[in-house]
């Protein structure tokens, strides 16, 4: 993550002058719940799995003009991965990638993401609209291992590796007289057996306004839910169940130029 956020200011400094740029970073406090499905069985990721919660990063650069024409850029990272510790109770039998698991199990999910999102700037100054497209990128792994005595044998893992387009829309207000605002975002794509769902709601204050930039932190909530089914799915080379949410409260700070 730090080195993402050093390329994203790097990014900034290249086009100072020419755009007004926001850069911002933070942490997620996560809960994931679901499901997967991988040649056998429902696996539960609480019940069965153990996931309990976990801290995700994020950054974001927002490259903004007033040409009425070209789209404003948004560039939106967000790292996550969650290791988890359970025993699925004796005499319940559930199976992964063609093997049974019973007794204690390892997991692991990572579920990184990467948007770009073209948009345009409808109203400004005290109300705020956005509208827009873009492509939602992932990349992570499922792992689920079961231990047999001593060791763990590992089973196959399901590689996460595709993109998706997306509609983007945000609404925002500032409340007059004060420093403070409060956004509300979402990104949104559904065909057939796949869903994505991301929404974020935040309030945000500027406790330090400099001549060339202003200081702000930033707190929220956000949700996001992926379902993808592999009996009908149509990205190439993914052939497992999945229906995730991880959601959770969110703080961080960003610099506006």
């Amino acid at each position: 993550m730090r080195k993402i956020f050093i390329a994203i200011l790097t990014a900034v400094s290249l086009n100072a002058g020419l755009v007004d740029a926001k850069v911002g970073a933070g942490v997620w406090l996560v809960q994931s719940t679901g499901e997967i499905v991988y040649k056998g069985d429902p696996l539960d990721f609480e019940d069965h799995l153990g996931m309990d919660g976990t801290l995700a990063s994020y950054a974001y650069v927002d490259f903004y003009h007033f040409i009425p024409v070209l789209p404003n850029l948004r560039i939106d990272v967000t790292q996550f991965g969650e290791d988890a510790d359970n025993n699925i109770p004796y005499g319940v039998q559930k199976e992964f990638a063609d093997r049974n698991l019973t007794g204690q199990v390892k997991s692991n999910l990572n579920l990184n993401q990467f948007d770009i999102i073209a948009y345009y700037n409808l109203i400004g100054t005290i109300l705020h609209a956005d509208v827009g497209v873009g492509v939602k990128y992932y990349q992570g792994s499922i792992d689920v291992d079961a231990k047999d005595g001593s060791n763990y044998i590992k089973n196959d893992s399901i590689d996460i590796d595709f993109a998706l387009p997306i509609l983007y829309g945000k609404i925002g207000a500032t409340l007059p007289g004060t420093n403070i605002s409060a956004y509300v975002d979402a990104k949104y794509f559904k065909f057939t057996d796949i869903e994505v769902v991301d929404m974020s709601a935040k309030v945000q204050m500027t406790p330090l306004d400099i001549f060339v930039f202003d200081v702000n932190i930033e707190a929220g909530y956000r949700v996001h839910r992926l379902q993808v089914l592999a009996q009908d799915s149509s990205i190439s080379g993914f052939d497992a169940d999945i229906k995730t949410e991880i959601s959770g409260f969110f703080g961080g700070i960003n610099i506006e130029f």
